[in-house]
Parts: structure tokens; C-alpha cells; sequence
């Protein structure tokens, strides 16, 4: 098991790890007007996400469209739950979700943690799966490009690689010639965030607000719920 004592670059997951996703993705189901019945909208936004994650991997193959992606990923949500929403209802409620996206706020501590990280010598980034222009577009919301320079920022489709591959976190690893017992990653699901940095050497920290299950016999160094205290985890 690494030891934090060891860490000499931390990388962050973006979404749902920097800012909530449940904030953009509640407001653009008001806005729409979208009736839960009594299903608890934070129930059908882990479906969301869960979906996500199932097509991204049939997306990655060049099997279904991005923007096809993002639809079905909420109909098939709603699905799960008895809910009918119609392609043209979920095409509104992802146009609205992606507007709400730019209005996006960091989790309390996430940028002060980052400049701490910083001042303590460590190389400080984010690795993130998705469009490149989409995902810089939330990272400049969040105000993180002013803080973490651009070489610090890798996003998927820049890259060619996309989690949970292992590669990506090999790749970012060499371009930033640190060991990769030395380098450690944060975020919040299973599959992309805590398994293949593990595989790949790194030491893996669970951002699990969500309060999801682990998937595997994989260990992550540590288990968080919130950013309270957490520089008090690091040496």
C-alpha cells in the first residue's frame, strides 16, 4: 500500500469530483417542468450517471453518437424508475442540463485545496473523460484554468484515451515524468476513478459523496465523503 508521504502530483476527476452534477442536472429538470412522481431526483441522477458509464463504453467503440449519448442516458434513467420520457423531453432536459453546466460553482475547499497542494511543491491537474471544448468550458466555470496551467489539464478526447483504460493514467504519468508510485488521483466512481489508477500504480483516493458501493476487490488509499479536513490526510 502507498503512503500519501510518497504523493508527488494529485489529479483530479472533474465531474461530480469538483463541482456537484446533481445541482445543474435538478435545475434543468425544473425548468423543464419534469414530474418525479415520488422518486427522489438524486435516485434517477445515479442512474444518470450509471448509464453514462454503460454508453460511454458503446460510444468509445464509434457505436451511438455523443449527442445520442447524452438522450438516452436520461430516457433509459427514467426508465428504470417506471417514468416515460420521450426522446424529444429528454433532448430538452440535456439542452437545458448542458446551459446549467456553465453556471457551475466548485465544492466548498476544492480551490483552496488545489493552491494548498500547490504551495506544498506537488503538481496539481485534472484528468477527465469528454469533449475537450466541453469539458474546459465547466473547468473555466469553476475558475480552475486560472489556478492549474493547461498543461495540467487532460481531457479524453484530447488525448485519444479515455477511462477506465489504464493507458490514460500511464500516459499522463510520463507526461509528467513522475513515478507512478509517486502520483495520485481523486474521484468519485468506481470503475473510472478508483480502478485503473490502482492498476495503473497509482495510489486512488474515493470521492464517494454519493455513497455508492465498491464494484471490485480494489483498494483505494483512502475514502472521502467531503473535503472537510482533507489536507489534514496529506503530510
Amino acid at each position: 500500500m502507498h503512503s500519501l508521504r510518497e504523493t508527488e502530483a494529485v489529479f483530479f476527476d472533474l465531474d461530480d469530483t469538483l463541482y456537484d452534477q446533481l445541482t445543474p442536472f435538478q435545475l434543468a429538470l425544473e425548468h423543464c417542468r419534469i414530474d418525479l412522481a415520488n422518486t427522489k431526483v438524486e435516485d434517477v441522477f445515479k442512474k444518470v450517471r450509471y448509464f453514462s458509464d454503460v454508453l460511454w463504453k458503446v460510444h468509445i467503440r464509434g457505436e451511438i453518437s455523443l449527442d445520442l449519448l447524452r438522450i438516452e442516458r436520461i430516457r433509459c434513467a427514467f426508465n428504470d424508475f417506471g417514468l416515460s420520457l420521450s426522446n424529444q423531453r429528454a433532448s430538452e432536459v440535456q439542452e437545458r442540463y448542458e446551459f446549467e453546466q456553465q453556471q457551475i460553482n466548485p465544492f466548498p475547499d476544492v480551490l483552496k485545496i488545489i493552491k494548498d497542494l500547490q504551495s506544498r511543491k506537488l503538481i496539481v491537474g485534472v484528468l477527465t473523460n469528454g469533449p475537450v471544448q466541453h469539458q474546459m468550458n465547466k473547468i473555466k466555470s469553476l475558475q480552475i484554468d486560472q489556478i492549474i496551467p493547461p498543461e495540467r489539464i487532460f481531457i479524453s478526447d484530447g488525448i485519444g484515451i479515455a477511462k477506465p483504460d489504464k493507458r490514460v493514467f500511464e500516459y499522463v504519468q510520463r507526461q509528467i515524468n513522475i513515478e507512478s508510485n509517486k502520483c495520485c488521483y481523486i474521484g468519485d466512481t468506481w470503475e473510472n476513478d478508483v480502478v485503473p489508477p490502482i492498476e495503473a500504480g497509482w495510489t486512488s483516493i474515493w470521492f464517494n459523496h454519493r455513497k455508492r458501493k465498491p464494484q471490485s476487490n480494489h483498494i483505494p488509499l483512502e475514502t472521502i465523503m467531503s473535503y472537510d479536513n482533507f489536507m489534514l490526510k496529506l503530510p
